[in-house]
């Protein structure tokens, strides 16, 4: 078996209110041999409790909709737990579908 060291890249996204971040997500840029266009991967969307429902999950969304497909992302991916049906909502209106399951291992 030949194992190879690859790099990906990350975008990190934030918004502040009153000098506080209040909200957060990632992209990451995955790279493999099926396709030259990297593909993104939407991680650790969250926002403060107080601050939910004022649309602070559809701002970091889209603006990590709108960098993937600046830089060219075939696809984009998204996760979420299955005890919220909420956000789960809130990707569907932004226009993601249901694909398949997750699964997931920890190792820590």
């Amino acid at each position: 078996m030949n194992i190879e060291e690859r790099q990906s890249s990350c975008f990190r996204f934030s918004v502040e209110r009153e000098g506080s971040e209040v909200g957060r997500a990632y992209l990451y840029l995955i790279r493999n041999d099926l396709r030259e266009a990297p593909y993104g991967f939407m991680e650790d969307v969250f926002v403060d409790e107080s601050c939910r429902g004022e649309g602070i999950g559809t701002e970091l969304t889209n603006a990590v909709i709108t960098k993937a497909k600046e830089v060219g992302c075939y696809k984009l991916l998204a996760t979420s737990r299955m005890e919220r049906p909420q956000v789960h909502a809130l990707y569907e209106k932004l226009g993601f579908i249901k694909w398949g399951f997750e699964f997931r291992m920890d190792l820590l």
